[in-house]
């Protein structure tokens, strides 16, 4: 049998134990003098070799309460330069062995080798759409679960669902009807299409209150949350009440609108044709004008007055990002994104200690399983884990 230094030195490199190496060291370790374990670290601790070494958990566990015991143990008798080595060889192992544990240990829980993410499940991107109208009448119609065809009729308007999941009005009606569309949290975006021809794109945590057929006067809706319109055009202004902020009219355009209350700012976007938009205490002969490329931001200081702000040169494709199936991350911050990511997946996100500051950048595919999007935000060095309906961010 090989001589114990020998053993040791040879476990001590290797990357991978079979169960019988580990049930020698383990045997090994029970022994009440570990002469050639003391050697070893010596020499180890002269060759200054600080690297981890590729322990198996239970080794790593084992050895860490040893050299812990030795350390606080009466020194046997030695010259004192010897023991000054021993005990800083012993330190130095004590690193070693507890790097090597805290990675086996974190390794245990990764389905992903190179991920530090810690998953006791992972969650799915939504799969369909389940928002929900509620007609004039106090009706509901969850969509999901309602085929395709014919979902209600409201005066002389038919509400129906097409084979690609889309809402459609279609009809005239003398009563003034209301209904409204809710899209939660965990859903995809929903197309509607209004009695006037308009198109209307909801994302999730978002709602839309509108008529079931528009007067001769104007046609008016009200948002919250985020949605992309595409107005039909025609003789009366079509306004978007943005719920406690302002009024946004257009004749005929595509624009977007994003009006989370969780957001710092209510942000209009156009695309194409011309916007105007102004607050809800003053008149339209006080709106301001917008451009394609251009975004409103309505602003609110701690007084809660309010103004707005025009900006330029505005990223399009990152606005409707969300719309195309994508998430766009255009110079945002860490909780900007997660913000994005609670909306989607349906997650509450809970921080615990400092989180530092990290700008983030890109675009990726909204279809992706909430650990591969964790994934690519590590390489930020931010670490999560998810807790059943809980995304844990840690420094």
């Amino acid at each position: 049998m090989e001589p114990s230094h020998e053993i040791l030195e040879r476990l001590l490199t290797k990357s991978v134990w079979t169960s019988e190496e580990q049930a020698w060291m383990l045997e090994y370790l029970q022994e009440t003098d570990q002469h050639a374990l003391r050697q070893l670290m010596q020499e180890k601790f002269e060759q200054d070799q600080t690297q981890p070494t590729n322990l198996p958990l239970p080794i790593s566990e084992r050895l860490l309460a040893l050299i812990h015991e030795q350390i606080n143990a009466t020194p046997v008798p030695a010259p004192k330069l010897y023991w000054k080595k021993w005990l800083a060889a012993a330190a130095m192992l004590i690193m070693m062995a507890a790097a090597t544990l805290i990675y086996l240990r974190s390794k245990q829980v990764q389905p992903i080798p190179v991920s530090k993410t810690t998953l006791k499940q992972d969650i799915a991107p939504p799969s369909s759409n389940t928002a929900i109208i509620t007609l004039g009448n106090g009706q509901q119609i969850i969509l999901d679960s309602a085929g395709k065809g014919l979902l209600a009729m409201e005066g002389n308007v038919q509400l129906t669902k097409k084979a690609d999941g889309s809402i459609v009005y279609q009809g005239s009606s003398d009563k003034y009807l209301v209904n409204t569309l809710n899209n939660p949290r965990g859903s995809k975006p929903i197309i509607l299409m209004l009695s006037d021809g308009s198109k209307v794109w909801l994302n999730s945590e978002s709602s839309l209150r509108y008529p079931v057929a528009f007067g001769a006067a104007e046609r008016q809706v009200e948002i919250t949350g985020e949605a992309y319109f595409e107005i039909a055009k025609q003789a009366q202004p079509f306004k978007v009440a943005v719920a406690g902020k302002g009024i946004v009219e257009v004749l005929g355009t595509h624009f977007n609108i994003n009006s989370y209350q969780d957001e710092t700012y209510t942000r209009v976007t156009l695309l194409e044709g011309s916007v105007k938009v102004y607050l809800q205490t003053i008149d339209a002969s006080q709106a301001i004008a917008i451009k394609p490329g251009q975004q409103a931001l309505y602003l609110s200081d701690q007084q809660k007055q309010t103004a707005i702000q025009v900006k330029n040169d505005i990223d399009l494709s990152a606005v409707v990002a969300w719309k195309n199936g994508f998430f766009n991350f255009d110079n945002a911050d860490l909780k900007s994104v997660l913000r994005q990511l609670s909306r989607w997946y349906n997650v509450e996100v809970v921080y615990q200690g400092n989180i530092p500051k990290r700008v983030f950048g890109g675009e990726m595919q909204r279809d992706l399983n909430l650990s591969e999007v964790l994934k690519i935000l590590e390489k930020n060095n931010v670490h999560f884990k998810i807790e059943t309906d809980k995304l844990i961010v840690m420094p």
